[in-house]
């Protein structure tokens, strides 16, 4: 009897979160209850080869499976629905290191039914979802979706829910160097994964205008895919702008050292949070209950709940010249700047402090 139990396989669980950066912060409060529910378990997670970075550097999973899930492939919003659009080499070398697990459950947490189709078509037994607007497909068992809290709370609630356990879990980001800079700075992160998101390049011409006749030092950083947006930015500033395109990494790190970042509904906001570095989070489509900061040193600044689209977190507007990220004016960034505690008053005295 002794043998046998010391032989006895361990639990399996696949942990999946295909999706994006942000997705993937909210998501390591996910692994956490997890491990603090299932604690013996074998739990592997199964995330994008990049955009997963934040789940792939925590203690609180012991295997890393890598997916650049197919139906993310496409440049267009209907690409992902699209046969012809499927890596088809990815698709199978991901279902063989799935298979090679050999989960005894599998925890997704979208609702989306190209998920489901694909697990059960790995003959995956027990799959449990989070219930989404899509329609869920038989076999597959359900969370009803919490309504009102923020992204990652739907996730430890999600685990609550499958355990029978109460457990209590954050968002986290582990191995981030901090401390790199000596310097305070403002870090200003202007894109967003798609236009509507966006504060327009006059905005934050404007924003940048004020830090700086306030004396703060600003960085701006950005990624690959917001060139052409920076572009902008400088065309409507009129002179040179030091931009840094920075690693994951050293993003991280960027974030984790600054008096506070402004950003929109994007990665930076989720980062920012987890490594608990105050931050003014600017949201126009998107539901700031669900997106927004939830730290009681950040703020998020929305002005469009009041219109009957909101939120409609669509890759498309139906006022394309005034998107409603817009209706937010600089006065509204600059008092919730104040609340935070950042203002020109606050930079003078330290600089006096720090000269002394």
């Amino acid at each position: 009897m002794r043998g046998r139990d010391m032989t006895a396989r361990r639990e399996r669980i696949l942990f999946v979160e295909l999706w994006r950066l942000g997705d993937a912060v909210a998501a390591t409060a996910g692994l956490r209850a997890l491990r603090l529910a299932r604690p013996a378990a074998e739990i592997a997670v199964l995330a994008h080869s990049q955009h997963g970075d934040p789940l792939f550097r925590s203690s609180d999973s012991d295997a890393h499976l890598r997916f650049d899930a197919f139906w993310t492939r496409g440049q267009l919003p209907r690409d992902k629905y699209l046969p012809w659009t499927i890596d088809y080499a990815e698709l199978y070398r991901a279902a063989r290191s799935i298979r090679a697990f050999r989960a005894d459950h599998v925890l997704l947490f979208r609702g989306d039914i190209r998920e489901q189709l694909f697990f059960r078509a790995l003959g995956a037994r027990h799959v449990v979802d989070l219930k989404g607007t899509l329609p869920i497909l038989p076999g597959i068992k359900t969370n009803v979706r919490p309504a009102g809290v923020p992204r990652w709370q739907e996730y430890v609630f999600h685990i609550r829910e499958w355990a029978r356990a109460s457990v209590i879990a954050e968002p986290n980001m582990e191995g981030v160097r901090r401390g790199v800079r000596s310097e305070a700075y403002v870090l200003l992160h202007p894109g967003a994964s798609w236009r509507y998101k966006q504060w327009s390049a006059r905005n934050v011409v404007a924003l940048i205008r004020w830090l700086d006749t306030q004396g703060h030092m600003l960085k701006i950083v950005a990624g690959p895919r917001d060139r052409s947006f920076i572009d902008s930015i400088a065309a409507a500033y009129g002179a040179r702008l030091s931009v840094e395109y920075p690693s994951l990494n050293d993003l991280y790190s960027l974030i984790a050292d600054a008096r506070a970042v402004i950003c929109n509904n994007s990665a930076a906001l989720h980062i920012a949070e987890a490594l608990d570095t105050p931050c003014i989070a600017l949201t126009g489509p998107s539901d700031p209950r669900r997106w927004g900061t939830y730290r009681p040193h950040s703020r998020t600044v929305c002005r469009s709940e009041s219109l009957p689209c909101h939120p409609c977190g669509d890759k498309r507007c139906v006022l394309p010249d005034t998107p409603c990220i817009d209706r937010i004016a600089l006065a509204d960034v600059i008092e919730a700047l104040e609340e935070i505690g950042l203002d020109a008053s606050s930079e003078v005295n330290r600089q006096s402090a720090v000269s002394r």
